[in-house]
């Protein structure tokens, strides 16, 4: 029987794809990458769990229809709670790369830095895009 199946990004977009219990979790990836083909490489998150086995169906992760509108959620790339590595540019040009969790300050972040790097935490910004990151 066919279901909706919701996908969502890092960046909390949803993608909404017509599924059957039997389908595989290459079959899932597949539809995904014909969608989405940056994403498609990204591991596939189901209530916590990571589905990793190709050959397994979406039954076999009890992945089926319910109740709620727009059925399962998968999140694509992790979920938002998980932790990731983060690139900085710095002022120099080179990079770093630092490991964080939602959790991590933006404070920390910085101590981070000014330890490997050398930069004084006074005199160190942070932007995301345009948009500086500071303290609350």
């Amino acid at each position: 029987m066919p279901c909706d199946l919701c996908i969502k990004n890092r960046q909390q977009n949803i993608l909404v794809i017509t599924v059957e219990e039997t389908d595989s979790i290459r079959d899932l990836r597949q539809e995904i990458k014909a969608r989405v083909a940056a994403e498609a490489d990204e591991p596939l998150v189901f209530n916590g769990v990571e589905l990793d086995d190709e050959d397994a169906t979406l039954l076999e992760y009890n992945i089926v229809p319910d109740d709620c509108p727009g059925g399962p959620v998968l999140h694509l790339g992790g979920a938002p709670w998980r932790s990731f590595d983060l690139e900085c540019q710095l002022p120099s040009g080179g990079h770093i790369k630092e490991h964080v969790t939602p959790e991590t300050t933006v404070a920390q972040l910085k101590g981070r830095i000014t330890s490997e790097v050398g930069i004084p935490y006074l005199c160190m910004k942070l932007f995301a895009g345009r948009v500086e990151l500071r303290e609350p």
